[in-house]
Parts: C-alpha cells; structure tokens; sequence
C-alpha cells in the first residue's frame, strides 16, 4: 500500500466472476445491471471445496506478499510454517501479490509463482484477490494486466480462482464448499476486486484531500446481491466470508466509533462497542468514494465477516453491527512494516474456522505472526539467490 502512486489507475478489465463448487453454480441470472452475470456450464468448474469428513474446514488469509521474482525468503518460509502447522482446506492471498520490480512478463509469472509454491507443494487449494500494486509492473512494458495473470494463475492445478466476465475487476468469485456428506452447499467464499488507484481526474476535479485509491463498483455490488439471492433460492441462506484488498469506509468508522473523525480518544468506547481486538498502527487507507457495499452485506445477512489487507501494521477486527470487519495482516517481508528494527513484527496470516456442525457454521477467527515460528526478525532484506522454478503451464 501506498498512500500515492504515479501509477495510473488500470481501465475496466474483464473480471473473473462465476461460482465454483462441487459442480454447482450460483449465477446471478436475475441481476438487472450494465455487466450481466454469465452462467458457465458444470463442466468448466475444475475447483471443488468441501468440508473434511470431521465437519470442519479452515482458511487461511495471508496479506501483501508484495515483491519481486527475488521474494524475500522469509515470506514464502512464513507461509511454509503457517501451512505446515495449520493445515488449511483453502489458502488466499488477498491482494497484492507482487510488486512493480518485475521488468518483464516472466519475471511477473515467477514473482506469483515465487507465492503460490507453498500452496500447490502442499496440494492446497487455493485463490488470490488482486490489489492496488499487482499491476506496477505495466510501467516496465511487461504488458502483464490482471486479466493476463489471472490466465497465468489458473493454470496451477490447485488454484480455484473462477474465470473472467464482464464484470469490473479480474478477481471477483463465488466460491462454495460443500457440506462433508453429499454435494450441498454449506459456506460460501466470496473475492472481490477492489481495484488499484483512482483516476488523475473527474469532472475536472482532482483527488487532493482524498484518499487516490480505487472503489468496489455498484456492478460488482450487484453482482454479489443477485448470486447470493440465485444461491439461497437454490439452497437456502449461506452462510459467507467475504475477501478484498483496499478496506471499506466501514473498517474506519468501527475503530473509531464515528465517521468523520479519526480521534484516537475515541477508540476505547468502540473498542467495547464493537469488541475490537488487534492492532491499528496506520491510518485506514480506503478507497476514494464510499462503495455502498457494506450495506448490501447488511440487506443480505449472508456474510459473517468482511477481510481486507492493504494497511500493511493494522491487523485489527472487530464486529460492526452483526458483521465483522477486519485485516489479514502484511505476510510478505520485502515491503515496508513497522518502523526500525520491528519492521517485521507484525508480518503474519490471519485463520478462520469452520465447522458445519456449529451454529452458523463460522466459529472463530485469529492471527498469528512470523516471530512466533522463530523466523528471522532483522529487518535487512534477505531475497532468494534465484526465482523458483516455473511450472510448465
């Protein structure tokens, strides 16, 4: 995350948006927009989640991988040991994956490849939200656009990531995980793509006094209203999470107890308002204009939680009427953290737990950071000798 950029916000790309579970599509057939929500066949639904024969199912949000074909060794030896001791049934990087340093399309595809490793070693399946930054390198002519790495992405056998339409954005999914028993649905998984930055200009008006970061757009709201109504037609409520990038408004006034300030003094009344846990150590970068999405989740009631990253030392959550708000804090150890030598202390991956069995099905959430795996803290950069090896796709 930056707070400015001389990177131009990117055009409307086509977005990837479709269900994708245990053959099952929830579509939005009935959504009424500009960009209409295509039906794919069964047969293009590769990915299939689903609950382990114990009922529960875990999820692991990592954050801003964000480097180069020569990622820090410490991030992939982070997303190692958190793989490695909690086991997730679906792992997501959300947003951010790599940084502009890439100076061509190969050295774009080695940097994600460089992050996805410790998911596809492992036969976890897997996704990503795109973020503000996973486009930086277009300034170098890699000519490597979202809907490119996207394409790329795909191609791993355990990615789950859903294909493109027309809707904004190149990361947008419904995904659904199966009960243990049959092929009911019985939680859902939503990504979206909350853009990069906010245009130089509109209606002859800049940004200054604003936050410059790009906004979830009314189609990508809708597109979540008419495939959550098309799925509880189907198969009844679903109970959801719900992943993207750049925070909501909403993540700012729950810390705050308002909306127009941002007094500290304030924080322990919300804190006890809305049981807050976590930390805030910058401010909350949203996006420019205030997307409305937050009161769709409420119209809805599908979505438990609503998770961002972005703010790479908040690693905060709290639940704002009835929803949670919170960070997956900042996994990757190339960009910037804590000040001096905590720069990394709060590089880490947040866990939800699921368990069919529960009411509500969603159980719990935490965090936990690199410097409980006994990694190492100095913060001088420790970048890989060479890239990973690509695979043949």
């Amino acid at each position: 995350m930056n707070s400015s950029s001389s990177v131009p916000r990117r055009g409307i790309l086509v977005g990837g948006a479709a269900a994708a579970v245990t053959g099952i599509l929830a579509s939005g057939a009935q959504a009424a927009t500009a960009s209409t929500v295509t039906k794919q066949p069964e047969s293009s639904v590769s990915a299939k989640l689903k609950f382990g024969q114990d009922g529960k199912f875990k999820i692991v949000q990592f954050n801003d991988t964000q480097d180069g074909p020569l990622t820090d060794r410490r991030t992939l030896e982070l997303m190692d040991k958190v793989i490695e001791t909690e086991k997730p049934d679906f792992v997501l990087i959300n947003g951010d994956v790599i940084d502009g340093q890439p100076k061509t399309a190969t050295e774009v595809k080695q940097a994600i490849n460089n992050v996805v490793q410790p998911m596809e070693s492992r036969k976890v399946k897997w996704a990503l939200t795109f973020g503000n930054h996973d486009e930086d390198s277009l300034s170098h002519g890699t000519d490597m656009t979202e809907a490119k790495m996207l394409d790329f992405i795909r191609g791993y056998k355990y990615n789950v990531n859903t294909r493109e339409d027309e809707i904004f954005g190149s990361s947008n999914s419904q995904l659904l995980i199966a009960g243990s028993r049959g092929t009911k649905p019985k939680f859902g998984i939503w990504l979206l793509d909350s853009g990069r930055y906010a245009a130089s200009q509109i209606a002859g008006q800049d940004f200054k006094g604003l936050k410059n970061y790009d906004w979830i757009r009314p189609e990508q709201v809708q597109w979540y209203r008419a495939a959550s109504m098309a799925a509880e037609r189907r198969h009844g409520k679903i109970p959801s999470l719900m992943f993207f990038h750049i925070p909501l408004w909403e993540h700012h006034h729950m810390w705050y107890g308002s909306q127009f300030t941002s007094n500290e003094a304030d924080h322990a009344a919300a804190a006890k308002k809305h049981s807050i846990v976590g930390e805030k150590n910058e401010g909350v970068y949203t996006g420019a204009f205030n997307s409305g999405l937050f009161t769709a989740l409420l119209e809805r009631g599908d979505v438990r939680g609503a998770y961002c990253g972005h703010d790479h030392i908040n690693s905060y959550m709290g639940n704002y009427f009835g929803i949670e708000l919170g960070y997956g804090p900042g996994t990757g150890f190339g960009p910037y953290g804590k000040s001096g030598a905590d720069k990394h202390q709060l590089r880490g991956a947040r866990v939800f737990e699921l368990d069919e069995n529960a009411e509500g099905i969603y159980t719990s959430t935490r965090t936990v950071f690199a410097k409980d795996f006994g990694i190492d803290m100095n913060a001088a950069r420790q970048p890989l000798d060479k890239p990973l090896p690509l695979p043949d796709h």
